[in-house]
């Protein structure tokens, strides 16, 4: 590998490091998508089969031998990624094609050897084939759009501002107190009850919609201010220093108007980073009402506050369900925490666009990481214009 190219790959590298794929070609972004796109699919393999072997085994007849090939597909699948990232690192002519070779196969088996491990040799494994193959397309495209990048880039970030997170979650102490007394009403149980687990995840998709396209809106005016606002003051040579890209910014580079494309891209990565933060929080709300509940709500109660018409009166709550997985808590009290929760989630999204102390630990610090990125990329278009 030649000095240009080597300098060429790490510069590449730190894009996809700091979450902005679409500032690559789409040669670039073309490479290897197979290899690149097989530890998602291991993933998705993975996860989906251990979901199946919980749900079997918490059953009430649990077949052992559908639990032993589930598990043995789970091992084989959690360790593909591990051996992707192992042949990458070696660099060579072998280990990129033993990666070739180990992506194609894990595309192959999540296609072909999942749908007979789940429904066994009958026309419903092939029937199922077609979707299963739809999922590895889609975790293709994905990989070239570099969904991956994008992801990784915001939880890093989003970790590292794990703080600000904490701050703001003991600002919203009052809230916390009225999502309280609101969990411990009779008609919000009733509701829970009643409400199918279909009704209940189409109710937090559309929340999610909601704070999402709030937070699209938010973040791309502060785009839109970093790029026509902040950035003529900005010394792009000083933000570039102890990158790939310092040796290529001799001076300021010319500050072209960002694509489409590239746009998405940056609000993309804003929003990935908040929406992981927003998703933390919300989780441990989910946790922390879930806990209440079995702690301060008998049974009794809760079959009185539910009035629910499935279990005989005088008997114990409906056990509760997770993705098929029997879980020890009534299934209502599940509902209900997780409705509280996501409605407090929306309340934490739109909440942290005007908390000035938020915007200090968190806001601030990612509009400076992105306009990093922004100067990074004047600095690469010029480089290509120059070969």
């Amino acid at each position: 590998m030649t000095e240009r190219t080597d300098h060429t790959q790490r510069v590449h590298d730190w894009f996809l490091a700091r979450g902005l794929p679409l500032v690559l070609t789409r040669r670039v972004r073309s490479h290897a998508l197979i290899a690149r796109s097989a530890p998602v699919v291991a993933g998705l393999g993975a996860l989906t089969a251990a979901t199946m072997l919980l749900a079997e085994w918490t059953g009430d007849d649990p077949d052992v031998g559908y639990i032993a090939r589930l598990a043995a597909i789970t091992a084989v699948l959690a360790a593909a990624p591990f051996a992707l990232y192992a042949l990458h690192r070696r660099r060579t002519t072998a280990s990129e094609a033993g990666r070739r070779t180990t992506g194609l196969l894990v595309t192959l088996m999540f296609v072909l050897v999942m749908p007979v491990v789940a429904s066994g040799w009958s026309a419903a494994a092939m029937a199922e084939v077609p979707a299963f193959l739809l999922v590895s397309l889609l975790a293709i495209w994905l990989t070239y759009l570099g969904i991956g990048s994008i992801v990784l880039w915001a939880f890093r970030f989003a970790w590292v501002q794990l703080g600000a997170l904490g701050t703001l979650m003991s600002r919203a102490l009052p809230l916390l107190m009225l999502t309280v007394v609101v969990y411990f009403t009779g008609e919000l149980w009733q509701l829970s009850a009643r409400m199918t687990r279909e009704r209940l995840w189409h109710t937090i998709g559309f929340l999610s919609l909601v704070a999402l396209v709030f937070m699209v809106a938010t973040i791309r005016d502060e785009v839109r201010a970093l790029r026509e606002d902040r950035s003529e003051s900005t010394d792009a040579r000083g933000l570039l220093a102890g990158t790939p890209l310092e040796s290529v910014c001799e001076e300021d580079p010319p500050r072209a108007a960002l694509s489409g494309a590239e746009q998405v891209n940056v609000v993309a990565v804003m929003v990935v980073a908040q929406a992981i933060q927003v998703v933390l929080f919300t989780t441990g709300l989910f946790a922390f009402f879930l806990a209440l509940g079995i702690i301060a709500v008998p049974d009794d109660v809760t079959v009185l506050w539910s009035a629910e018409e499935s279990c005989a009166v005088g008997e114990p709550p409906c056990a509760g369900t997770w993705f098929g997985i029997h879980i020890p808590v009534p299934q209502t009290v599940v509902h209900t925490s997780l409705f509280v929760a996501v409605l407090s989630g929306l309340y934490f999204t739109v909440s942290t666009s005007v908390d000035p102390l938020y915007r200090q630990r968190f806001f601030e610090p990612l509009i400076a990481d992105v306009a990093v990125s922004l100067a990074g990329r004047d600095a690469y278009l010029e480089m290509e214009a120059r070969s």
